[in-house]
């Protein structure tokens, strides 16, 4: 590593495939620096917590969950919505559990449900549920008990994410022969617009406070990063090679951007061979100021390939899965 990286420390924290992770984000800063690391173990379901130096390991459930593939946490990560195949339909389970008992509790989400999103700020959560040909968004929270329909349409192949306090981002399924678009829907007045498009194999990754989107295209064989300005619709040239999954953006200061970033890639149809792990790469970690413009890399040669990252809440740590064999790392950046 380049000189003034011996402070940045790498460490494995699971050995084995996880199903999602988090930490956890609304905790008093006095304790924030051993603030636990939660994950689901892929294999079990099983919920434990860890350091993200890799100590105190605990198990908090052994409620045997199987086919976990995706995993959205409430921001004490005491509450998650657990996605996992049952039999060959999708089931999504709003889970939580408490550190006296071992045991999880929940209700079912309804079966029609084949989109959510969960806020980073607040107990709520969002669903796209499909009753025959429309799409319907409700806005809830974990018991699903109070139920508000903000939103509905014919279209349903979308990607959610829940970036900003009253913003959920909509962002049409990617490929790189296909035309990509990014909605936002403000909870608060119900809006649904649109924020860019036609861009091919278009996948987007919005700022804390949905003021810049940073979005990927596909180009021959390849792809390019943009960032775009929501509030003066411009776009620019982002300075790094990504894809958006590979970014965190920052709550502390809404500007800046934690990416991993292949240091080399292959000619291939991105993203699409890349998701379907016919490609992959090593990631180099860097921070960028998008405002600024100011890059800097953390990270030379995290030998990874970057999903899933966050921070956590003192933003010391950068944490992320390795999409090679899923395993849960900690890179110690401040």
């Amino acid at each position: 590593e380049p000189s003034g990286q011996e402070a940045k420390v790498l460490s494995q924290l699971t050995n084995f495939p996880i199903a999602g992770a988090t930490a956890i984000s609304n905790i008093s800063t006095s304790t924030a620096l051993t603030a636990p690391i939660r994950y689901v173990e892929k294999s079990t379901g099983h919920i434990y917590e860890i350091s993200p130096q890799g100590k105190d390991r605990n198990r908090l459930s052994n409620t045997t969950i199987l086919k976990i593939f995706e995993t959205f946490w409430s921001p004490d990560a005491n509450k998650m919505i657990m996605r996992y195949f049952n039999d060959s339909a999708v089931s999504n389970f709003s889970a939580k559990f408490s550190t006296s008992t071992t045991a999880i509790e929940g209700i079912f989400l309804p079966q029609e449900t084949f989109a959510v999103a969960v806020s980073p700020f607040e107990n709520k959560v969002f669903y796209l549920q499909q009753m025959e040909n429309t799409n319907y968004g409700i806005l809830t929270d974990f018991t699903n008990k109070k139920k508000d329909n903000i939103f509905s349409m014919p279209f349903s192949e979308f990607n959610l994410a829940w970036p900003a306090k009253n913003i959920i981002a909509f962002t049409t399924k990617p490929s790189f022969g296909a035309d990509g678009f990014l909605y936002f829907l403000d909870t608060k007045t119900k809006e649904f617009y649109k924020v860019i498009g036609k861009i091919k194999g278009l996948t987007a990754s919005v700022s804390s406070k949905a003021n810049w989107v940073l979005y990927s295209q596909s180009v021959n064989k390849g792809f390019s990063a943009f960032v775009f300005n929501v509030k003066d619709k411009s776009s620019n040239n982002f300075g790094l090679t990504t894809l958006p999954e590979k970014c965190v953006w920052s709550k502390i200061n809404a500007d800046v951007v934690f990416c991993a970033a292949p240091k080399t890639f292959p000619t291939a149809d991105y993203p699409d061979e890349w998701y379907q792990g016919l490609v992959s790469f090593d990631d180099a970690i860097w921070e960028i100021n998008v405002g600024t413009g100011e890059t800097q890399i953390i990270y030379e040669n995290a030998n990874a390939d970057v999903i899933n990252p966050f921070l956590t809440a003192d933003e010391n740590y950068f944490l992320f899965t390795n999409k090679k064999d899923l395993t849960l790392w900690s890179l110690k950046i401040k």
